[in-house]
């Protein structure tokens, strides 16, 4: 009996798409990184920019347009921020993988198909926890698949006479996946190269539809940001080497689900089929270019150290691989694969992620890698099956002990900052307090407005007004953590730490009343280490009032410190520039404050 090639195509992608949002659907929840991003588009809708905090240009958020995407629908709805991102990023991720099942389907033309990696990916438990989270894995994957789908048009059959147009719409597609996440660059950026080699005398139309939209938004971040990457980039180090913690990474990721298994018979069965179907040509270009932009993203994350969050750095590269056999040919050797690969992601789902149970008792330094849903749930003291889906859900952590009350009381008192503190051990507490604010009504530092700093920043910025400057200690949304030094034995992309004495310096804090454990003249060193001409530069790059001058200025310094400068975490480093009368004031006990350049101009 002849099977029909569209029913199995169509059964495939339904398969596909049931999977992925019962998977996403199940395990929906919101991260703390997910509210970090709620932050910006709360910042957009009330008209302040693209910042975390209003006045100082910061880009505290990886994936540019998936911002972008949920403020657009934030401003034709009335729903919540956390609803539109977890529906939008469910949405995304459904129609991934119902796209890449289905171009894959046209790869092998008219031959019959099963599903078999898609079966793979969505086993995986962090591949249904990113389906939502609040992050850009959804918009990720829909990126990929889509180039997937793009490139087998392009490579393909009666495709063939419209392949110069499709190149084209190729071609911008590839120049927007730097706005989607940085990595997805390499995927772009080769198949550009692919295009070029192929149509060279189209290299004008490829450059034009290509460069405009990610050329344009570079040099608005440049101007702007004063940076050529977004933020999260020079706090975590990206251009680093870490292969060691990069293969601890990956065991983390394969070993809990004996990932190699799957993996070697999913690969078997793209070389079997490509030979058995004779696929040359174009079609066995584009296979070769998916499977090299994969397997150089899997080097980059290993060379990177990977990432504190289970499995999370892998999904991509992981799609990536697996868009070629998401559905492979149906012939009875694929068969019998798929239903090894049905028995096998049925024990990984059932099965789940195992649990650390120690998780509790161990400091950020010591976690490494974590499951980050369940590590949240746990966290916010929720049940197992109950994660953290808004904002106020993470008011649960002991981190957030009367925090919105401390928030309320510090505003009207008009305090310079609150602060966390150990109020006790056993069982371990916290409690929020008020710093207060310098006497001098004069002074430049009244500009800044009431500050906290807090490593886990989605949580404090989500649960606080606009008005409130809420910093983090690693870097992410505060460029002088940014700067500081590596720790090497810090967690990967958390291996960054402001200490106490800086975090006091750059806010409005009197300083002559600090609490006993944070040395005051060093915190008075730091706070005149701020007016130095390098931190000064640095400070006047996102809090600078915008204009045409500082535009370029901005453009001028993302092109050189912008890209290597690094701070010493000990302040009294930047002190020569001081004049000898205010170094004797200095060492005297003075708050020399600064100077209208490193101020946040609300």
């Amino acid at each position: 009996m002849k099977i029909n090639a569209r029913v199995t195509l169509l059964l495939s992608c339904a398969i596909a798409g049931v999977f992925a949002f019962w998977g996403g659907w199940t395990r929906r929840w919101m991260s703390d990184d997910g509210l970090i991003v709620l932050r910006t588009v709360r910042n957009l809708l009330a008209g302040n920019g693209p910042v975390f905090n209003a006045g100082e240009r910061v880009e505290a958020n990886t994936s540019t347009l998936w911002q972008y995407l949920i403020t657009a629908f934030a401003m034709v709805s009335d729903a919540r921020l956390e609803t539109i991102a977890m529906w939008l990023a469910l949405l995304c991720t459904v129609v991934a993988a119902v796209l890449a099942t289905y171009a894959s389907g046209k790869f092998w033309r008219a031959a019959p198909v099963v599903p078999l990696g898609i079966l793979v990916y969505f086993a995986l438990p962090p591949a249904r926890d990113f389906a939502t989270s609040g992050l850009e894995w959804g918009l990720s994957l829909l990126w990929l698949a889509a180039w997937w789908a793009l490139l087998v048009q392009w490579a393909g059959g009666t495709a063939r006479r419209a392949a110069p147009v499709v190149g084209y719409w190729l071609a911008f597609w590839c120049g927007l996946s730097w706005l989607v996440r940085p990595e997805l660059a390499l995927y772009g950026g080769l198949t550009g190269l692919v295009l070029l080699v192929y149509s060279p005398r189209k290299t004008l139309g490829i450059l034009a539809a290509a460069l405009p939209v990610p050329a344009a938004y570079q040099i608005f971040r440049m101007g702007y940001y004063g940076l050529l990457t977004p933020h999260t980039a020079v706090a975590k180090s990206a251009s680093g080497s870490e292969w060691a913690e990069g293969a601890k990474y990956a065991w983390d990721f394969i070993g809990p689900y004996a990932l190699y298994l799957p993996l070697l018979l999913v690969i078997a069965v793209l070389l079997i089929s490509l030979r058995r179907l004779l696929v040359t040509g174009r079609r066995a270009a584009i296979v070769a270019l998916v499977v090299g932009c994969a397997l150089i993203h899997i080097l980059y994350v290993l060379r990177v150290g990977g990432d504190f969050m289970h499995g999370r750095m892998w999904l991509l590269p992981l799609f990536a691989l697996l868009l070629p056999v998401m559905a492979a040919p149906l012939t009875r050797l694929n068969v019998v694969v798929a239903l090894v690969l049905v028995v096998w992601a049925s024990i990984i789902v059932v099965r789940a992620h195992p649990l650390d149970e120690d998780i509790h008792s161990r400091t950020a330094k010591e976690l490494g890698i974590v499951d980050e849903r369940e590590f949240w749930t746990m966290a916010v003291n929720r049940e197992p099956d109950n994660p953290p889906r808004y904002a106020e859900d993470f008011l649960g952590s002991k981190l957030m002990t009367n925090y919105t009350d401390a928030v309320i009381e510090a505003r009207d008192a008009h305090a310079a900052q609150i602060a966390p503190g150990l109020i006790s051990r056993d069982p371990e507490l916290y409690s929020w307090y008020p710093r207060p604010r310098v006497p001098d009504a004069d002074s430049n530092l009244q500009a800044y407005q009431l500050s906290l700093y807090l490593i886990n920043l989605g949580m404090t910025s989500m649960n606080a007004p606009l008005d409130v400057r809420v910093l983090d200690t690693v870097g992410l949304a505060t460029p002088l953590a940014a700067r500081m030094p590596r720790d090497p034995e810090g967690r990967v992309g958390h291996d960054k730490q402001l200490a106490a004495e800086w975090q006091a310096a750059d806010t409005a804090v009197d300083l002559s009343k600090l609490p006993e454990w944070i040395d005051q003249d060093e915190a008075r060193q730091a706070r005149a280490a701020l007016r130095s001409p390098e931190i000064a530069e640095l400070l006047a790059t996102s809090r600078e009032p915008m204009s045409r001058e500082r535009f370029w200025k901005n453009i001028k310094y993302s092109l050189g410190n912008g890209r290597t400068l690094q701070l010493s975490d000990d302040p009294s480093t930047y002190l020569s520039y001081l004049t000898d009368d205010e170094q004797a004031r200095l060492s005297q006990g003075e708050d020399l404050g600064i100077h209208s350049g490193t101020r946040v101009v609300w």
